[in-house]
Protein backbone atom coordinates (compact mmCIF):
# COMPACT_ATOMS: atom_id res chain seq x y z
CA UNK A 1 0.00 0.00 0.00
CA UNK A 2 1.50 3.38 -0.97
CA UNK A 3 2.19 5.89 1.78
CA UNK A 4 -0.24 8.75 2.23
CA UNK A 5 1.21 12.19 1.42
CA UNK A 6 1.41 13.17 5.10
CA UNK A 7 3.31 9.95 5.89
CA UNK A 8 5.70 10.57 3.03
CA UNK A 9 6.27 14.11 4.25
CA UNK A 10 6.99 12.92 7.80
CA UNK A 11 9.47 10.33 6.52
CA UNK A 12 11.18 12.93 4.36
CA UNK A 13 11.41 15.39 7.26
CA UNK A 14 12.80 12.64 9.50
CA UNK A 15 15.52 11.83 6.95
CA UNK A 16 16.43 15.49 6.63
CA UNK A 17 16.44 15.90 10.41
CA UNK A 18 18.74 12.90 10.87
CA UNK A 19 21.08 14.20 8.18
CA UNK A 20 21.30 17.58 9.94
CA UNK A 21 21.92 15.86 13.28
CA UNK A 22 24.78 13.85 11.79
CA UNK A 23 26.23 16.93 10.11
CA UNK A 24 25.90 19.54 12.87
CA UNK A 25 25.42 17.47 16.03
CA UNK A 26 24.47 19.08 19.31
CA UNK A 27 24.33 22.71 18.05
CA UNK A 28 21.54 21.73 15.66
CA UNK A 29 19.72 19.88 18.45
CA UNK A 30 20.07 22.89 20.75
CA UNK A 31 18.42 25.06 18.12
CA UNK A 32 15.48 22.79 17.37
CA UNK A 33 14.70 20.86 20.57
CA UNK A 34 13.26 21.49 24.01
CA UNK A 35 16.11 23.01 25.99
CA UNK A 36 15.40 20.91 29.09
CA UNK A 37 16.54 17.71 27.36
CA UNK A 38 20.09 19.07 27.42
CA UNK A 39 19.87 19.69 31.15
CA UNK A 40 18.95 16.02 31.54
CA UNK A 41 21.65 14.87 29.11
CA UNK A 42 24.29 16.84 30.99
CA UNK A 43 22.93 15.48 34.27
CA UNK A 44 23.32 11.90 33.10
CA UNK A 45 26.80 12.70 31.77
CA UNK A 46 27.83 14.05 35.18
CA UNK A 47 27.08 10.72 36.83
CA UNK A 48 28.69 8.74 34.03
CA UNK A 49 31.86 10.76 34.52
CA UNK A 50 31.79 10.42 38.33
CA UNK A 51 30.66 6.78 38.65
CA UNK A 52 32.69 4.74 41.15
CA UNK A 53 33.66 2.14 38.54
CA UNK A 54 36.45 2.97 36.08
CA UNK A 55 34.28 1.85 33.16
CA UNK A 56 30.53 1.36 33.36
CA UNK A 57 27.59 -0.34 31.71
CA UNK A 58 24.52 1.91 31.30
CA UNK A 59 20.81 1.10 31.03
CA UNK A 60 18.84 4.15 29.87
CA UNK A 61 15.12 3.50 30.47
CA UNK A 62 12.97 5.83 28.39
CA UNK A 63 16.03 6.91 26.41
CA UNK A 64 14.07 9.07 23.95
CA UNK A 65 16.41 10.70 21.46
CA UNK A 66 19.51 9.70 23.51
CA UNK A 67 20.73 13.29 23.57
CA UNK A 68 23.47 12.38 26.05
CA UNK A 69 25.29 10.60 23.23
CA UNK A 70 26.51 13.99 22.06
CA UNK A 71 28.37 14.17 25.39
CA UNK A 72 29.38 10.51 25.51
CA UNK A 73 31.72 11.07 22.57
CA UNK A 74 33.96 12.88 25.06
CA UNK A 75 33.95 9.95 27.52
CA UNK A 76 35.07 6.95 25.45
CA UNK A 77 37.11 5.50 28.33
CA UNK A 78 34.26 5.69 30.86
CA UNK A 79 31.61 3.64 29.05
CA UNK A 80 31.80 -0.12 28.52
CA UNK A 81 28.32 -0.52 27.03
CA UNK A 82 24.98 1.24 26.66
CA UNK A 83 21.44 -0.12 26.33
CA UNK A 84 18.61 2.28 25.55
CA UNK A 85 14.96 1.28 25.74
CA UNK A 86 11.83 3.19 24.77
CA UNK A 87 8.62 2.82 22.79
CA UNK A 88 10.37 4.23 19.69
CA UNK A 89 14.13 4.02 19.17
CA UNK A 90 14.65 3.96 15.40
CA UNK A 91 15.91 7.53 15.15
CA UNK A 92 18.44 7.09 17.95
CA UNK A 93 19.73 3.93 16.29
CA UNK A 94 20.36 5.79 13.05
CA UNK A 95 21.84 8.92 14.57
CA UNK A 96 24.46 7.25 16.73
CA UNK A 97 25.82 4.48 14.55
CA UNK A 98 29.52 5.24 15.06
CA UNK A 99 30.62 5.46 18.69
CA UNK A 100 33.57 3.81 20.45
CA UNK A 101 31.56 1.52 22.76
CA UNK A 102 29.00 -1.27 22.48
CA UNK A 103 25.41 -0.05 22.27
CA UNK A 104 21.97 -1.46 21.63
CA UNK A 105 18.46 -0.02 21.44
CA UNK A 106 15.27 -1.92 22.19
CA UNK A 107 11.74 -0.86 21.35
CA UNK A 108 9.31 -2.08 24.02
CA UNK A 109 6.46 -1.25 26.35
CA UNK A 110 7.84 -0.14 29.73
CA UNK A 111 4.77 -1.65 31.40
CA UNK A 112 5.55 -5.03 29.87
CA UNK A 113 7.81 -7.85 31.01
CA UNK A 114 11.41 -7.09 30.09
CA UNK A 115 14.84 -7.63 31.53
CA UNK A 116 18.42 -7.01 30.48
CA UNK A 117 20.47 -8.07 33.49
CA UNK A 118 22.51 -5.92 35.89
CA UNK A 119 24.08 -2.56 35.02
CA UNK A 120 26.49 -0.23 36.79
CA UNK A 121 24.26 2.78 36.12
CA UNK A 122 20.51 2.61 35.53
CA UNK A 123 19.00 5.92 34.39
CA UNK A 124 15.32 6.82 34.06
CA UNK A 125 14.86 10.52 33.38
CA UNK A 126 11.41 12.14 33.13
CA UNK A 127 9.54 8.84 32.69
CA UNK A 128 7.84 7.82 35.94
CA UNK A 129 5.33 10.67 35.76
CA UNK A 130 3.97 9.19 32.51
CA UNK A 131 3.10 5.77 33.99
CA UNK A 132 0.13 4.87 36.14
CA UNK A 133 2.01 1.99 37.78
CA UNK A 134 5.15 3.94 38.60
CA UNK A 135 5.99 1.72 41.56
CA UNK A 136 6.25 -1.33 39.32
CA UNK A 137 8.68 0.42 36.99
CA UNK A 138 10.72 1.78 39.89
CA UNK A 139 11.08 -1.73 41.33
CA UNK A 140 12.17 -3.02 37.93
CA UNK A 141 14.78 -0.27 37.72
CA UNK A 142 16.15 -1.32 41.11
CA UNK A 143 16.27 -4.96 39.98
CA UNK A 144 18.63 -3.93 37.16
CA UNK A 145 21.18 -2.23 39.43
CA UNK A 146 24.32 -4.35 39.73
CA UNK A 147 26.12 -4.79 43.06
CA UNK A 148 27.98 -1.54 43.62
CA UNK A 149 25.88 0.12 40.92
CA UNK A 150 23.77 3.25 41.00
CA UNK A 151 20.26 4.32 40.03
CA UNK A 152 19.56 7.80 38.64
CA UNK A 153 15.97 9.04 38.34
CA UNK A 154 14.47 12.43 37.57
CA UNK A 155 10.87 13.68 37.35
CA UNK A 156 9.07 17.01 37.50
CA UNK A 157 9.25 18.60 40.94
CA UNK A 158 5.70 18.69 42.29
CA UNK A 159 6.27 21.94 44.25
CA UNK A 160 7.58 23.66 41.10
CA UNK A 161 4.58 22.54 39.05
CA UNK A 162 2.18 23.66 41.78
CA UNK A 163 3.88 27.05 42.02
CA UNK A 164 3.79 27.61 38.26
CA UNK A 165 0.16 26.55 38.06
CA UNK A 166 -0.75 29.45 40.34
CA UNK A 167 0.53 31.81 37.64
CA UNK A 168 0.04 29.77 34.46
CA UNK A 169 -3.40 28.13 34.23
CA UNK A 170 -3.19 24.55 33.06
CA UNK A 171 0.46 24.04 33.96
CA UNK A 172 -0.53 21.29 36.37
CA UNK A 173 -2.88 19.49 33.96
CA UNK A 174 -2.56 15.71 33.99
CA UNK A 175 -4.14 12.99 31.92
CA UNK A 176 -6.74 10.69 33.55
CA UNK A 177 -5.38 7.80 31.47
CA UNK A 178 -1.93 6.68 30.41
CA UNK A 179 -1.83 8.20 26.93
CA UNK A 180 1.69 9.61 26.74
CA UNK A 181 1.04 12.75 28.77
CA UNK A 182 1.77 13.13 32.48
CA UNK A 183 -0.54 11.18 34.75
CA UNK A 184 0.73 13.00 37.87
CA UNK A 185 2.13 16.48 38.34
CA UNK A 186 5.46 15.30 39.72
CA UNK A 187 7.24 14.03 42.80
CA UNK A 188 8.65 15.28 46.06
CA UNK A 189 11.66 14.10 47.99
CA UNK A 190 9.25 12.31 50.35
CA UNK A 191 7.81 10.41 47.37
CA UNK A 192 11.26 9.25 46.33
CA UNK A 193 12.21 8.36 49.90
CA UNK A 194 9.15 6.12 50.11
CA UNK A 195 10.03 4.42 46.80
CA UNK A 196 13.63 3.97 47.93
CA UNK A 197 12.63 2.51 51.30
CA UNK A 198 10.22 0.06 49.67
CA UNK A 199 13.00 -1.26 47.41
CA UNK A 200 16.00 -1.33 49.73
CA UNK A 201 17.66 1.72 48.17
CA UNK A 202 19.60 4.56 49.78
CA UNK A 203 19.48 8.10 48.39
CA UNK A 204 23.00 9.47 47.95
CA UNK A 205 22.16 12.83 46.40
CA UNK A 206 19.08 14.96 45.76
CA UNK A 207 19.60 17.12 42.68
CA UNK A 208 17.76 19.88 40.79
CA UNK A 209 17.45 20.47 37.04
CA UNK A 210 16.22 23.33 34.86
CA UNK A 211 15.66 26.48 36.88
CA UNK A 212 13.01 28.78 35.40
CA UNK A 213 11.19 31.87 36.56
CA UNK A 214 7.54 32.49 35.83
CA UNK A 215 8.19 34.96 33.00
CA UNK A 216 10.37 32.51 31.09
CA UNK A 217 7.99 29.67 31.78
CA UNK A 218 5.11 31.66 30.30
CA UNK A 219 7.05 31.86 27.01
CA UNK A 220 8.02 28.20 27.08
CA UNK A 221 4.65 26.70 28.05
CA UNK A 222 2.76 25.22 26.32
CA UNK A 223 5.51 23.48 24.37
CA UNK A 224 6.24 25.47 21.25
CA UNK A 225 6.00 24.62 17.59
CA UNK A 226 9.30 24.30 15.73
CA UNK A 227 9.53 27.89 14.49
CA UNK A 228 8.67 29.47 17.85
CA UNK A 229 10.92 27.01 19.66
CA UNK A 230 13.87 27.94 17.45
CA UNK A 231 13.27 31.64 18.10
CA UNK A 232 13.03 30.95 21.84
CA UNK A 233 16.23 28.89 21.81
CA UNK A 234 18.11 31.57 19.88
CA UNK A 235 17.15 34.21 22.43
CA UNK A 236 17.37 32.18 25.63
CA UNK A 237 20.76 31.30 27.04
CA UNK A 238 21.53 30.16 30.55
CA UNK A 239 23.85 32.81 31.98
CA UNK A 240 24.61 30.87 35.15
CA UNK A 241 25.56 27.15 35.09
CA UNK A 242 23.54 26.73 38.28
CA UNK A 243 20.43 27.51 36.22
CA UNK A 244 20.84 24.15 34.53
CA UNK A 245 21.76 21.88 37.44
CA UNK A 246 22.48 21.76 41.16
CA UNK A 247 24.01 18.55 42.52
CA UNK A 248 22.75 18.23 46.07
CA UNK A 249 20.67 20.89 47.74
CA UNK A 250 17.94 21.64 50.22
CA UNK A 251 14.42 21.01 48.86
CA UNK A 252 13.23 24.06 50.78
CA UNK A 253 15.57 26.16 48.63
CA UNK A 254 15.26 24.47 45.24
CA UNK A 255 12.03 22.46 44.97
CA UNK A 256 9.90 25.41 43.82
CA UNK A 257 12.50 26.97 41.49
CA UNK A 258 13.72 23.94 39.51
CA UNK A 259 11.45 22.11 37.09
CA UNK A 260 12.84 18.66 37.92
CA UNK A 261 14.04 16.78 40.96
CA UNK A 262 16.69 14.11 40.52
CA UNK A 263 17.78 11.39 42.92
CA UNK A 264 20.97 9.33 42.80
CA UNK A 265 20.75 6.04 44.71
CA UNK A 266 22.51 2.80 45.56
CA UNK A 267 21.44 -0.41 47.23
CA UNK A 268 21.24 -0.09 50.98
CA UNK A 269 24.16 -1.79 52.72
Amino acid sequence: MPLRPDHRLRKTLARVDNALVRRFGRPYFELTRDITIFDRADYLTHYVATAPQPKISILDVGCGSSTAFFNFRQLPDRIASYVGIDHQVERAQRRFAALPFARAFHELDLDGDWGFGPFDLVACLEVLEHLVDDRRLFSKLCDHVAPGGRLLVSTPSAPFVTRMAREIPGFDNVSPTQDGDHVRIGYTLADFQALADANGMEILSVDWLSRFDVATMRRLHPMLGLTRRMLFNLRYRRADPADARVIGGDPATHAETYWSIGVYMKRRD
